[in-house]
């Protein structure tokens, strides 16, 4: 089993007040997402947060913390 791996990504914030995170390139190929997949945030509930890619019900989720 590969160590657990985190990243710390900043939060940007647009013009009108909305906030967003962008994903490094890198860090797209070693999870395994792509623009467009749909991603499922999970509180920790210690401030920090898991984050899984979302698929269909004939597929396992891809946890980031897991890559």
């Amino acid at each position: 089993m590969e160590p657990l791996k985190r990243w710390t990504l900043q939060v940007e914030k647009l013009e009108d007040g909305d906030e967003y995170i962008e994903f490094p390139k890198e860090v797209m190929e070693e999870v395994g997402w792509e623009e467009g997949d749909i991603i499922e945030w999970i509180d920790n509930k210690d401030g920090s947060w898991t984050l899984r890619k979302k698929l269909d019900d004939n597929h396992e989720n891809t946890d980031a913390s897991e890559k």
